[in-house]
Parts: C-alpha cells; sequence; structure tokens
C-alpha cells in the first residue's frame, strides 16, 4: 500500500513531538519538585497528544502493530 503524507502533516507530527518531548521534560521537572499534581496534568496533556497523533498516523495509512487494542470503554481512547 503506498499512501502519501503531505509536508503539512509531517510538520504538524513533528510539532506534536517536540511538545510531547517538552511535556516530558516538563513533567521530570515537577516530580522532582515534588509536584505530583501538575506533574500529572502535564502527562495526561502528553498522552493525549499522542493518543490523537497515533490516530492521524492510522488515518494516514500506518499499520496497527500485531497485538493492538483500542482502549476500553473507561474513558481511556482520548
Amino acid at each position: 500500500m503506498s499512501t502519501t503524507v503531505t509536508i503539512e502533516q509531517l510538520t504538524a507530527w513533528a510539532d506534536s513531538l517536540i511538545h510531547m518531548n517538552h511535556l516530558g521534560t516538563l513533567v521530570q521537572r515537577e516530580i522532582a519538585g515534588g509536584e505530583l499534581e501538575r506533574a500529572a496534568h502535564l502527562s495526561e496533556r502528553a498522552r493525549r497528544r499522542a493518543w490523537i497523533m497515533l490516530h492521524e498516523m492510522f488515518a494516514a495509512g500506518a499499520m496497527k502493530p500485531e497485538g493492538y487494542a483500542e482502549a476500553g470503554s473507561s474513558g481511556d481512547d482520548v
């Protein structure tokens, strides 16, 4: 299967990765400073961004890994 991904989409994904990396750095700083509630909030922001990006990649033609299963109805799907 051949799928063309636009430069704009690749740039959006790169931007998401930069933000996720930055959020990870902030989470580490907040944990080190004992600010666990703030760390949890930042971690959730990174998780949501990663989840959205994952589904954008699937929509663009990425193959789901063997054994991949969608989250249940626990609200973890976004």
